[in-house]
């Protein structure tokens, strides 16, 4: 799934339409609440998809910033921090095989996840019986919210359409 976000008044191609997967998506809408709240906040629903949005002089406002918060570094910056907070987190017990690593449930034992032997060097289990297709078979898994993901050119190219768009709805 995921955003579609399109111009009311597109002023170029580059206006017209602009797509993120749900992973990219709410990074990059929590980027612009962080880097101008107050413009931002005239947009009612960042996260659905219910046709909220911006006017054209708001989003090309929204653009502007994110425009020159690229070129002083803030968007790098707050990108950095992101990933570093979330690297950090720890790993959080694999909620599929409850943390053994190995699943024993119906849908584990009729795809012989049970009876799987790990053969990948360097997996903590390599070399035993028994694997989780939600963990890789180590027990623990990453936090959810590490799915997600923001890079500086999801910035730019959200800053190229917001200044051409004329406006938006999140479709």
């Amino acid at each position: 799934m995921g955003m579609d976000v399109y111009g009311l008044a597109p002023a170029t191609i580059n206006g017209h339409y602009f797509r993120r997967s749900v992973w990219g998506w709410h990074p990059l809408a929590e980027l612009c609440i962080a880097l101008a709240p107050g413009l931002a906040g005239r947009c009612a629903h960042w996260h659905t998809n219910d046709g909220a949005g911006l006017d054209d002089s708001d989003a090309r406002a929204l653009g502007q910033c994110l425009k020159a918060a690229l070129g002083n570094g803030r968007v790098a910056d707050y990108v950095t921090r992101r990933d570093r907070k979330l690297a950090a987190l720890p790993a959080q017990r694999c909620t599929t095989c409850n943390g053994t690593g190995i699943r024993h449930d119906a849908i584990g034992h009729n795809n012989g996840m049970n009876v799987r032997v790990i053969d990948e060097p360097g997996h903590p289990r390599h070399g035993e019986t028994g694997w989780c297709n939600g963990c890789n078979g180590r027990g623990s898994e990453r936090p959810f919210e590490t799915h997600y993901r923001l890079s500086t050119k999801d910035a730019e190219e959200f800053a190229a359409f917001l200044l051409d768009c004329g406006g938006f709805q999140i479709c």
